[in-house]
């Protein structure tokens, strides 16, 4: 019972990850801690898509907020997140790799 409740978990994270416009704002996040204003003009999109987006990522428990003078600062929760990002980048570029080196064979 407890493996599946832990594949579950796992499975809620990866579906709040599975958006691109929710990737790049975990990148910019990387930086340190955004407002949403901050993160809205790096990714040139309207404030509600960002905030709806945002609210996913905390729903999962993968940013969290501080409320200061000029509004709310948007955070990655664990470190960890992005070695899990980078990991997957890594995949995907030894993939496409090995992809390239099977395409000039024929």
């Amino acid at each position: 019972m407890l493996t599946q409740s832990i594949f579950e978990v796992q499975a809620e994270l990866c579906r709040a990850m599975g958006h691109p416009i929710r990737l790049e704002i975990v990148h910019i996040l990387r930086e340190g801690p955004k407002r949403v204003g901050d993160i809205t003009q790096k990714l040139a999109l309207p404030q509600p898509t960002v905030s709806r987006h945002i609210a996913v990522l905390r729903s999962a428990g993968i940013l969290s907020h501080q409320r200061t003078e000029e509004g709310l600062l948007y955070r990655i929760t664990n470190p960890k997140i992005m070695e899990v990002c980078d990991l997957m980048r890594e995949v995907l570029t030894e993939q496409y790799t090995q992809q390239s080196r099977l395409i000039d064979q024929l």
